[in-house]
């Protein structure tokens, strides 16, 4: 067995185990590249987890790198959590990652990554990524310090061109709203749009 690659810190190895105890399910942990082959992303995957038939993932080492916020650097980090029904999820993980590290899109709570999705093959219906608090895991998540930032946690949600529009106008909180309004199945990246 190799030894973990030197820029994985105590931290990265705390959430990593953390991720794991709340997700459940066989965990294990890949390296990412970009295309270009200049950034990369650990990312925790747990299959049939949290249920059989999805799997959870979370990026472990995306708060190595910081927010930038209208070009200035952010004081907080953090880390991408998802589920799907495609054993891959951990490449929509990795699409919204790369984003952060090599364009500096900023993530909260409501915002959209547009086109992530396109042309991954994992989903044609969903092209969009919009981010939510992790409701579901909340309980069994805790604040880890990161140095002296704060380490937050959100949830990637893959949306429809309809929704990302519903958000843009009427904001992510009403998204999620309609989605729990109808019990929407969040994870299945089949799923057909709701507006």
């Amino acid at each position: 067995m190799s030894a973990p690659p030197a820029d994985i810190t105590e931290t990265n190895r705390a959430v990593a185990r953390m991720l794991a105890g709340a997700f459940g399910g066989r965990p294990s942990v890949a390296r990412h590249a970009d295309e270009a082959g200049r950034s990369h992303v650990d990312i925790l995957t747990c299959r049939e987890a949290p249920r059989p038939g999805l799997t959870a993932g979370a990026t472990v080492t995306l708060a190595n790198h910081p927010l930038y916020q209208d070009g200035a650097e952010f004081p907080g980090r953090c880390e991408i959590l998802g589920i799907g029904s495609d054993p891959d999820f951990a490449r929509v993980l990795a699409a919204c990652a790369f984003q952060v590290i090599n364009g500096r899109w900023f993530l909260a709570p409501g915002i959209v990554f547009p086109g992530v999705l396109a042309g991954t093959g994992l989903s044609t219906p969903l092209a969009h990524v919009l981010f939510v608090p992790p409701v579901a895991f909340e309980a069994r998540l805790q604040a880890l310090p990161a140095r002296d930032t704060a380490l937050a946690f959100l949830q990637a949600v893959p949306i429809s061109e309809a929704e990302y529009a519903f958000a843009q106008e009427s904001g992510g909180d009403a998204l999620e709203d309609v989605f729990d309004g109808r019990g929407t199945d969040l994870f299945d990246l089949g799923r057909a749009s709701v507006f």
